[in-house]
């Protein structure tokens, strides 16, 4: 007989393949949302975004038998801009310039 895993070594194995400087992040295809338990967090390459998405899928399959309300998410892959290391832009930095 196969035991799911508990809810705690779900997020510790998400919480594990995330960086703090990774340019990709978890989202829900349809609404945007991040998704616990990736929310807020970061992941340095595609494959451990892939890894983490599927553990996340797993966390939350898991926390339904709990909570049968909590939203069903297409859990995707979606890279942006790291965060800046030395703070925030300077008044100006990636605005576009044009003629009106």
């Amino acid at each position: 007989m196969t035991t799911n895993p508990p809810l705690v070594e779900l997020r510790t194995r998400v919480e594990a393949l995330a960086s703090p400087t990774g340019e990709y992040v978890l989202r829900c295809r349809r609404l945007g949302d991040r998704p616990v338990p990736a929310a807020g967090l970061r992941f340095e390459s595609r494959p451990a975004a892939r890894v983490a998405a599927r553990v996340t899928e797993q966390y939350r399959a898991a926390l339904r038998r709990y909570d049968p309300t909590l939203p069903r998410y297409d859990v995707v892959v979606h890279q942006e801009c790291p965060p800046a290391e030395n703070g925030p832009s300077p008044p100006g930095a990636g605005a576009i310039h044009g003629s009106r």
